[in-house]
C-alpha cells in the first residue's frame, strides 16, 4: 500500500512538473503535441482541445510534455529568453508546489523546519510559516546547486551519496513513511496525511533543485547550454554547446548508474534510507 500511496505522489509530482513546460510553451506559442505520463504501452490516450495528444502509461516514474519538432511554432523556432522560460517553468511549478505544501503545513500544526528559525526572529508569530515556506521553497531551489558543492566540500563525495536517494529510494522511504506512520498511535490517517505532504513538499524540491544543476538533459543543463550559445555566437556557440552537452551528459549518465547501484545497494543490504 505505501508502495503504491508513493509513485501516485511521484506521478502528482511529475505531472506539475510537466504541467508546467506545458503551461508556458502554449502561453508562448509552441505547439505541444504531446503529454503523457508514464512509460511503456499506451494505457489511455486523448486528443485535448488544445491538438495535443494525452497519454497515460503504466511505469508511472517519469513523463513528459513534447512540441512539435520543427516549423513556426517549434522549440528550435522559439528565442532564447522563451526557451528559457520554458526549461525553468518545471522547476518553477515544483516549487510553487512546494511552498503552497509546507505554507500549509506551517500554519496548520504552528511549527516550521527548526532549521529556518533562527533567519525568522526578527518576524511576527504569524509572519513566520509564510515565510519559511519562501525560503523552504523557493530560497532551497535556487541554492540547491551552491548547497550541493557546499555538502560535497564539507562531508565527502561517499557521505554525500550514502545520504542521497534515487528513483527506488524514494520509493522506499514513502513505503517507510506510510509503514511507520500507520503503526503509530492513533490518530494514524492525521500521521500519515502530514508525513505525506512532508514528503510531497522534499521531493518537490529535490526534483526543482536537481534540475537546476547544470547538466545534459536536466532543465538547468539546458539553460545553461542557452548562455553558452549566446556568449560563443554563431561561431563558436555551437560547439561549445555540442562539448558541453557531451561531457555533462556522460557525467549525468555516471551519476544515474552510481545513485541506482547505491539505492538497489542500501536496499539489499539493508543499510537504509535518509528518514524525513
Amino acid at each position: 500500500m505505501g508502495i503504491l500511496i508513493t509513485i501516485l505522489l511521484l506521478s502528482v509530482i511529475i505531472v506539475i512538473h510537466e504541467y508546467g513546460h506545458y503551461f508556458v510553451m502554449r502561453r508562448n506559442g509552441i505547439q505541444v503535441v504531446e503529454f503523457t505520463i508514464g512509460f511503456g504501452p499506451t494505457l489511455f490516450s486523448r486528443r485535448l482541445k488544445s491538438g495535443t495528444e494525452f497519454k497515460l502509461k503504466p511505469i508511472l516514474l517519469g513523463g513528459y510534455a513534447m512540441p512539435v519538432k520543427d516549423g513556426p511554432h517549434s522549440m528550435e523556432a522559439a528565442n532564447r529568453w522563451v526557451k528559457f522560460k520554458v526549461y525553468m517553468a518545471g522547476m518553477f511549478f515544483n516549487t510553487l508546489a512546494a511552498f503552497v505544501t509546507i505554507t500549509i503545513i506551517g500554519y496548520a500544526t504552528g511549527r516550521v523546519p527548526a532549521l529556518f528559525l533562527p533567519y525568522l526572529t526578527w518576524a511576527p508569530t504569524w509572519l513566520i510559516p509564510l515565510l519559511a515556506g519562501i525560503i523552504g521553497s523557493f530560497g532551497l531551489w535556487l541554492g540547491t546547486p551552491a548547497l550541493i558543492v557546499w555538502m560535497l566540500c564539507t562531508m565527502g563525495g561517499d557521505t554525500f551519496m550514502q545520504g542521497a536517494a534515487g528513483p527506488v529510494g524514494i520509493v522506499a522511504m514513502g513505503n517507510q513513511i506510510v509503514s511507520h506512520a500507520g503503526a503509530a498511535a492513533a490518530p494514524a490517517l492525521s500521521v500519515i496525511i502530514l508525513k505525506l505532504a512532508t514528503f510531497f513538499y522534499a521531493i518537490n524540491i529535490g526534483v526543482a533543485g536537481c534540475n537546476l544543476l547544470p547538466f545534459f538533459p536536466l532543465d538547468g543543463g539546458h539553460c545553461f547550454a542557452l548562455l553558452l550559445d549566446k556568449l560563443g555566437g554563431k561561431k563558436y556557440g555551437p560547439k561549445l554547446v555540442s562539448g558541453f552537452r557531451w561531457v555533462t551528459g556522460l557525467v549525468f549518465l555516471a551519476l544515474v548508474v552510481f545513485i541506482f547501484y547505491s539505492d538497489f545497494a542500501k536496499l539489499l543490504l539493508g543499510r537504509g534510507f535518509p528518514r524525513l
